[in-house]
């Protein structure tokens, strides 16, 4: 059994305790030597995954207890956008996609294919870029001050790709995607592909994602991208409003 295997043999333990496991009751469990848990337990509460609340007794730590709510809020985000998701790739015939943002980096969480025999698709768990690419610019340009600083920064010395936005272009990017709630790419981060995302929101109007549809550029050129913003936009409120956001006066409730 691998280290690993056995620190989250023990972390199911912990909480799957109707109260705080003990030292003695682990090492029961899996049948192997106090000092061998006792050193996986010290790490794990130095990690905050588990917390010591006597001299030999622990609970779940606040680390984990922060992955349990990002892993419901994302899950939630998912359960009510894949149908949104679906109706907009019937309107629209393209691939739709959610992204969440992960530190530096992209990620897909929800995924429905296009109708056309050539599509684009992004496997869901794959890391991308925030630099390039429609959602990942989105995302970006609702982060923080000091996330965007870090990712120009990092661009400024290794560009992502020969089509990526310049430190100065992307900085202009991102100002207007705050104001417009709309963001495009044409082959950013892939030659020939074309993408348009929007902001998902919570109650409290942040962005917690980004819901984007995206295929061939030969067919999702920036004027059909524009003749689609209001359909795709609206899309993105639909979800925002099933996870708590108030839409704004005389918006229509479903796509």
């Amino acid at each position: 059994m691998s280290v690993l295997e056995k620190s989250a043999l023990i972390v199911d333990i912990v909480a799957e305790s109707p109260d705080a496991a003990t030292l003695t009751s682990i090492a029961n469990r899996l049948g192997l030597p106090r000092s061998s848990i006792h050193r996986h337990l010290s790490e794990l509460v130095r990690l905050g995954l588990l917390l010591r609340v006597g001299s030999s007794t622990y609970a779940t730590g606040p680390r984990l207890a922060r992955w349990a709510q990002v892993a419901g809020t994302v899950g939630h985000i998912v359960k009510v956008a894949e149908p949104v998701m679906a109706r907009l790739r019937d309107v629209v015939g393209e691939s739709v996609h959610l992204y969440v943002r992960q530190r530096d980096a992209r990620v897909c969480v929800a995924a429905v294919e296009g109708n056309y025999e050539l599509r684009h698709f992004t496997e869901v768990g794959k890391p991308l870029p925030l630099s390039v690419g429609a959602s990942g610019k989105l995302l970006l340009a609702f982060a923080s001050s000091a996330m965007q600083e870090h990712e120009l920064r990092r661009i400024a010395v290794h560009p992502l790709t020969p089509r990526a936005p310049t430190v100065e272009e992307l900085r202009a990017q991102l100002s207007e995607i705050v104001t417009t709630d709309w963001s495009t790419s044409f082959g950013e981060r892939e030659e020939g592909l074309a993408a348009a995302a929007v902001p998902v929101r919570n109650h409290d109007g942040d962005v917690l994602a980004a819901l984007s549809v995206s295929g061939p550029s030969a067919r999702l050129t920036a004027e059909r991208l524009n003749s689609l913003c209001a359909q795709i936009q609206q899309a993105g409120r639909e979800v925002s409003r099933a996870i708590g956001w108030n839409r704004g006066p005389g918006e229509s409730a479903q796509l």
